[in-house]
């Protein structure tokens, strides 16, 4: 079988689990527990999602996001909410540099947190005109800071003093 594109003509979707989701063709073929995932996770992210089976090969694409019926919408947001989940910095309380590596202490939406950053021109990604910055650390966690200029003064001190 090949690639199968997904739309609301051709299929639908159900949960299955919290990260997986069922196919269901017009045709009343069902594919079961398959992973979506977001091929452009932060720059295009209604675009081009895939679906993968256990062994991680792909079986359907989405080229399209709004192209897909509103419940199956719906378990996609879903299992991306779980998947995608990314703090968002509210507040820079500490950052220091020692021996190469940088030290975060910051505030999230989710709660206080410490992390530290490998290589901060690796690891810190800003995205130009817009003001969003994400953060990878040392354990592939990621942070967003959604707009920097909306942050504290102090937090904007911290942030590019070391960057």
């Amino acid at each position: 079988m090949g690639r199968i594109y997904v739309d609301k003509y051709t299929a639908r979707l159900e949960r299955s689990d919290v990260y997986y989701v069922n196919l269901i063709l017009k045709d009343g073929t069902v594919i079961e527990n398959l992973e979506p995932r977001r091929l452009f996770p932060f720059t295009n992210k209604n675009m081009y999602i895939t679906l993968l089976d256990n062994e991680e090969k792909e079986v359907a694409l989405i080229r399209d996001f709004d192209e897909v019926d509103p419940k199956s919408r719906e378990v996609l947001e879903a299992c991306f909410a779980d998947y995608y989940l990314i703090p968002e910095i509210t507040r820079v309380c500490d950052v220091i540099v020692k021996n190469g590596t940088m030290k975060m202490v910051v505030e999230t939406d989710r709660g206080n947190v410490t992390f530290q950053i490998r290589n901060r021109h690796h690891d810190i990604k800003m995205f130009r005109g817009t003001g969003r910055i994400l953060i990878r650390d040392f354990n592939d966690n990621r942070y967003e800071i959604k707009d920097y200029t909306k942050l504290d003064a102090k937090s904007r001190r911290l942030l590019y003093s070391d960057l």
